[in-house]
């Protein structure tokens, strides 16, 4: 099953859990938590995603921390700590990094999924879990609501078009190679376009009255109750 999993060239895997480290580390900073914290956080950035999804695969022992990714998001944590205005500048090339691998992220997340024999949308949630998970820890442990959740920028979105795309593709025609393309190039497109046209995913929406309406149970129309003296 393993060579039918997606494999991202390990220079660009380590400047990824890197990358998730610093912007982990430069966010724990902004909340002025001292050198565990801005650790802490950092690592969690960096190799959270993976280290969730392999937990929820049932892996005693998260796959993702085996490997020296937890050495790499240190070093990451470090050079935010200690040269946290040099590494800021390169925010645009982490946000680049980040736009690219977003959809092999969620490719290799849904391709664990079904090596495993869990059904698609267990795939779609896990390709998901595995491309904003780090995100998500890292908001959480700085005590803000996660952003990849929130109304804006296309990026927990982007996951799922891929994720949904990668499956539906896989499924229906069986072409492994074409279907994790397809994933990875609409995931780092939706995200660019999200980017350059102000795309913003939208807030909630209430539409228990149109539903009342529709379902005849809107009663402002009909006859005032009758008054008691």
């Amino acid at each position: 099953m393993a060579a039918d999993i997606l494999t991202v060239p390990t220079l660009i895997e380590v400047a990824a859990v890197t990358g998730g480290a610093i912007s982990g580390a430069l966010h724990a900073k902004k909340k002025r938590m001292d050198f565990m914290g801005i650790g802490f956080v950092a690592v969690c950035t960096g190799v959270g995603g993976g280290a969730i999804r392999d937990v929820l695969l049932g892996n005693a022992v998260p796959i993702f921390l085996l490997q020296n990714y937890v050495l790499m998001a240190a070093i990451g944590a470090v050079a935010g700590y200690f040269f946290g205005r040099l590494v800021s500048e390169l925010e645009p090339a982490i946000y680049a990094l980040d736009t690219l691998l977003i959809g092999a992220w969620v490719v290799i997340g849904a391709e664990k999924a079904l090596a495993l024999g869990l059904s698609n949308s267990a795939a779609v949630f896990l390709g998901i879990t595995t491309a904003i998970g780090g995100g998500l820890l890292r908001d959480v442990l700085c005590r803000n609501i996660p952003t990849a959740l929130m109304p804006g920028q296309w990026v927990a979105a982007a996951a799922l078009v891929a994720a949904v795309l990668f499956v539906s593709i896989e499924y229906f025609t069986d072409l492994r190679a074409v279907a994790e393309g397809a994933a990875i190039v609409s995931a780092a497109a939706l995200r660019i376009l999200s980017a350059r046209f102000n795309w913003v995913t939208p807030d909630a929406v209430d539409a228990s009255a149109r539903l009342r309406r529709w379902l005849g149970l809107d009663r402002r129309g009909a006859e005032p109750a009758r008054q008691w003296p």
